[in-house]
């Protein structure tokens, strides 16, 4: 797809948001989604998917405190069944400027999230920037356990350098068969 395509939905993505946002809600939009949400978004979101459905930027859940918090995105297709919320995180906040007490915030919220039936997947700002496609490989792999017929996995993205490690634990890993069969992966 081309940047102008990208731009365009970029656009009309996050107006659409703030439109229907007010108050502390909307202001978190507007400062909160900075360079890393936008970065995921050109580098890995829409080369992974061509589409912003579903995609919530700045998604408020309550924590286990009963604070707010926003994750960076969120996707809630369908009926909301699934809930994955996203984050990208930049190594100086969240490890080399982070405290005890900040560390052990951080893992109960996603423990949390994970108990209220959110599945939070993180992206270190640095594979976004210079190796997205590790990231929309790996990203990829998530949503194929969850809708198979909409991010197939190919033989080729496969064969990219030897056989994945998940690959290598089925029974028969050298087989054609056993790649596709544990990642459901087209011919």
């Amino acid at each position: 797809m081309s940047s102008i395509s990208f731009e365009e939905n970029y656009t009309a993505f996050l107006e659409h948001h703030l439109a229907r946002r007010s108050g502390e809600r909307r202001g978190r939009l507007e400062r909160g989604h900075a360079h890393a949400e936008s970065l995921f978004l050109r580098n890995v979101w829409w080369p992974l998917r061509g589409n912003f459905d579903d995609l919530h930027p700045e998604y408020e859940v309550t924590d286990w405190r009963g604070r707010s918090y926003f994750a960076d995105f969120a996707w809630l297709p369908g009926n909301g069944e699934l809930k994955l919320l996203f984050e990208i995180k930049g190594y100086a906040a969240h490890v080399r400027d982070m405290d005890r007490q900040k560390y052990c915030h951080e893992l109960n919220r996603e423990t949390f999230l994970h108990a209220m039936g959110y599945q939070v997947i993180s992206f270190a700002y640095d594979d976004v920037e210079q190796r997205p496609e590790l990231c929309i490989n790996l990203l990829r792999m998530v949503l194929s356990r969850y809708h198979p017929d909409q991010v197939p996995v190919t033989r080729g993205l496969l064969a990219g350098k030897g056989a994945h490690p998940t690959c290598r634990a089925t029974r028969a890993p050298d087989s054609p068969g056993g790649c596709r069969t544990s990642f459901r992966a087209k011919p």
